[in-house]
């Protein structure tokens, strides 16, 4: 009986460690996806379009995230939310990587991993053409309507450094939708990643306003949960091949 006893439990045991291997092997929805959190309002990097590349997704990022995904013989499934929940997301298990146009900082690396860096940014003022009052970043302070996206470098700019009073700031979840308030009047200005900035305006018909003075550059990279060397290793070498070959360059000539 004793014998019998024993013998069940280590049967028992031994199928809840196949359990947890073959959990380990896979992404968030299993083994042949591995999902990727975003958020897909952040032209050239991620945006929803007709036929995007995947689903209705489309740009820079959502390219990378494509040829990792098949570098490990995976299909990619994106999830789009709000930027400021993205860290949440990889740290729960919720998506596999982060990859959204987001700064690799030393106060997001002590919660999420972060790949090797794939693209040199900075932040910019989006203004209307006709706008001579903002020439530098200074300038916001001086009763300003300034927008910023919630989470973004920029708002951290504004809030922190410039010390643009809380009253004069809106803060959106998309880039694209506070874009609008500078073109009706509801804004002064918008401070975005360059990039993205760029885009919108030409879209958009706004003026680009820079100030290297104030806006440093700073270096996008992937997230992913800490400890997850596994996957880490994966992503850096595809980047690494990215760059080599010239395809990131390439990725952003096209999508720009």
């Amino acid at each position: 009986m004793k014998k019998k006893l024993v013998k069940l439990m280590a049967m028992a045991v031994a199928s809840v460690m196949s359990i947890a291997v073959l959990a380990g092997c896979g992404g968030s929805k299993g083994g042949d996806t591995l999902v990727m959190g975003t958020n897909a309002a952040f032209p050239p990097f991620e945006f929803t379009t007709s036929e995007g590349l995947v689903g209705e997704f489309d740009g820079i990022d959502i390219a990378i995230a494509n040829n990792i995904a098949a570098s490990m013989g995976k299909t990619l499934t994106v999830e789009d939310m709000e930027f400021d929940g993205l860290i949440a997301s990889v740290k729960t298990g919720k998506v596999d990587l982060v990859v959204a146009g987001m700064t690799a900082t030393e106060e997001r690396a002590q919660s999420v991993d972060f790949s090797d860096t794939y693209f040199v940014a900075s932040q910019v003022m989006l203004v209307a053409p006709e706008n001579e009052d903002i020439t530098k970043a200074e300038d916001l302070k001086n009763d300003k309507n300034v927008g910023v996206v919630l989470g973004y470098t920029g708002d951290s700019i504004v809030t922190d450094t410039l010390g643009v009073a809380e009253e004069k700031i809106t803060r959106a979840n998309r880039a694209i939708d506070i874009v609008q308030d500078v073109k009706n009047g509801k804004l002064d200005a918008v401070v975005v990643d360059s990039a993205t900035g760029k885009a919108l305006a030409e879209k958009n018909g706004l003026k680009v306003v820079e100030d290297p003075t104030v806006f440093d550059t700073e270096e996008y990279a992937i997230a992913v949960k800490k400890g997850n060397t596994e996957l880490l290793k994966q992503i850096n070498k595809v980047l690494a091949d990215m760059k080599e070959s010239g395809e990131i360059d390439a990725l952003a000539e096209k999508y720009n």
